[in-house]
Formats: C-alpha cells, structure tokens, sequence
C-alpha cells in the first residue's frame, strides 16, 4: 500500500468513525474517489479488523463507532513535555519496527513512544503474530537507552508488568495479576503482552524498545485466532471508557517505572510483583525448549529471575524461551 492509498484509507476511517451511514456519493466528494475506487477501500478495511455495513440507498457505516486516538486529547492527559515526546501512527506494520527506525534516523529521548490504531504485522514473544485490529486496542513501543549494555535490561519485562498491573488495579478493576515474565492478566485471562527487543552491545551503549499490547476494546471476531483465554479494558470495567486517557494513563506509569528501575534497579517492584504473581507458591511448569522443569514457584530474584524450588532447593530462571503453564506435578 502507498501513502496516499494510506492516507486515504485513514481519512475513509476518519469519516465512518460516528458509526452512522455514509453515502458513496458524499465519501467519493470527501476523497476524491470513484464508486469503484470506494469499494476497494472498503474491502480494505475488513483487512483491518473494521466491519463495515453496506446498504442499498443508505450507504456504508461501521458496526459500532470508533473512539479514535487523537493528539491533542492524548496531550490534555499527558504533561506537556510527555506529549511532545511521542508519535501518533494510524497503520504501521509494527510500532516496534517503526521506533527502530525512528532511533536510528535521529536522537531520541528516553521514554520517547510510537502509538498505532493498527499493525499489519504485530507480533508477540517467540515469533508469535499478535492480533492488531483498528481502532480497537492499544499497540505501543518506547525507547530507553541502556547505557550500561544489555545486562541493564534484566528484569525489565517484570517492571513495565508490574506498572501496568498497578494502573488496572488502582482504577479499581478485580483479579489483576502478572504471570512471568511479560503477561498481564484479569480474571486469569490476558489483557496485556510484553515484548522488549535490545539492539547494541552487551556491556557498552544498548537500546531497549519495549513493545506493549493492551485489549481496549477487542472485536470478538478478531480474538478467533488468538490461542489462549483473553479478556479486554472494557470488560474489566464494566463499560465504556476513554480510550485517549487511558492510552495516556499506561504511557505515563511505564515512563514513572522506567526511571524509578533506572535509579534504583528491580528492588523497588518486587513487592508489587508478589502482590499481583499468578503463581505464586503454585506448583509449575517452565517450558524451556524442548526440556520440561517442574517445581513451585516462590517469586522472582533481584534480577527479575522466576524463583522455583525444586528438591529443597531454591534455583533462578532467567527470561528468553520459557514459558510458564499450571502444572499439577510438584516437585520438593
């Protein structure tokens, strides 16, 4: 796709975005467009996780309104020097793609962040896609520079996990938890992912760029895909929300922690992660390639590291290829 087919898909977004109907005739004035022209960009939008109605003599009309994210309502609810420290993308193929490239184009600001409506091409840990449909969630990456090299990133998942679980819970939403390294749950069900890439060397000047996935408001049809039990903010709530303020909110406690780890280290998270760990003194099971280890979990290190005891002992696994699943088997 171009940039002006972009552009223009974007501008056909901004139009059906009230939810009501729009005739071809006036969408083909506002844009410039053939009827021809209307109904390739339409189909477009399917692409983009829209649902889009089409009706003889009434026109086209999204299935519900799209609360989109705006610049200047996303810099009432941010400082002035965190509005200014940001970039506003309707499509991109990945926002933490799109920061790379932004990094090494020019000099950037810790905490600086890249916001999308969609990704074409989201992903999670392990190569995973990550469902990115418009207007609907939030997909978010942010630069912090680790001067220090790579090992500065220890634990970094668990800081971010930990200030974005504080957020859901202080806005009163029930059965928050995290699950190690980089989930956030409600309700035992997903609500938020995240992804930290490190490019540089391993002990002089690195960069971190922390992609964050939050449900805002997840179409059913587009969580088909998605492999394990998921819940969304509006869900969590009870109802509708702001969806600029509560962007701002989660960019705000993610630049708060970060310079909070950077000071301090993970000491000052580690209560909170207790307080919020899914597994805690559960008997689990670290999925580590092709290697199964069991045990119960007892918190996290210093580090960020899972603690497990195994045998009567205490042993520390850091993050990279594991995952953590329930596991009736328990092991002293």
């Amino acid at each position: 796709m171009t940039q002006r087919q972009e552009q223009t898909l974007v501008k056909l977004i901004e139009i059906l975005s009230d939810g009501q109907f729009h005739s071809g005739t006036q969408i083909g004035v506002e844009l410039n467009l053939s009827r021809a022209a209307i109904n390739q960009h339409i189909k477009k939008l399917s692409a983009l996780g829209l649902d889009v109605y089409s009706v003889t003599g009434r026109g086209y009309r999204l299935n519900k309104p799209l609360q989109l994210l705006d610049e200047d309502k996303l810099a009432s609810y941010l400082s002035r020097e965190g509005a200014a420290n940001m970039v506003l993308e309707r499509i991109v193929g990945s926002s933490n793609d799109v920061l790379k490239t932004v990094v090494k184009q020019s000099s950037q600001t810790a905490g600086f962040a890249v916001v999308a409506e969609a990704q074409t091409a989201g992903r999670g840990r392990r190569g995973r896609s990550w469902s990115s449909p418009f207007g609907t969630n939030l997909y978010l990456s942010m630069y912090w520079p680790l001067e220090n090299g790579m090992s500065q990133a220890m634990g970094l998942s668990v800081v971010i996990g930990t200030a974005i679980a504080k957020t859901f819970a202080e806005a009163g939403i029930q059965a928050v938890q995290l699950k190690w390294p980089n989930d956030v749950l409600v309700e035992k069900r997903k609500i938020a992912g995240i992804l930290i890439e490190l490019e540089g060397q391993a002990t002089g000047p690195a960069t971190a760029i922390i992609g964050i996935g939050v449900n805002l408001s997840m179409p059913e049809w587009a969580a088909r895909d998605i492999e394990q039990p998921w819940i969304d903010l509006e869900q969590a709530l009870g109802g509708n929300f702001d969806r600029n303020e509560w962007v701002a909110r989660i960019i705000t406690a993610v630049r708060e922690a970060l310079k909070i780890y950077q000071n301090q280290g993970i000491k000052p998270f580690r209560d909170s992660w207790n307080q919020f760990d899914a597994y805690q003194n559960q008997a689990v099971k670290l999925l580590m390639g092709a290697h199964a280890i069991r045990g119960v979990a007892v918190g996290i290190d210093e580090q960020g590291a899972l603690l497990l005891k195994r045998d009567g002992k205490i042993e520390a696994y850091h993050a990279g290829e594991v995952s953590l699943r329930n596991d009736e088997a328990t092991s002293r």
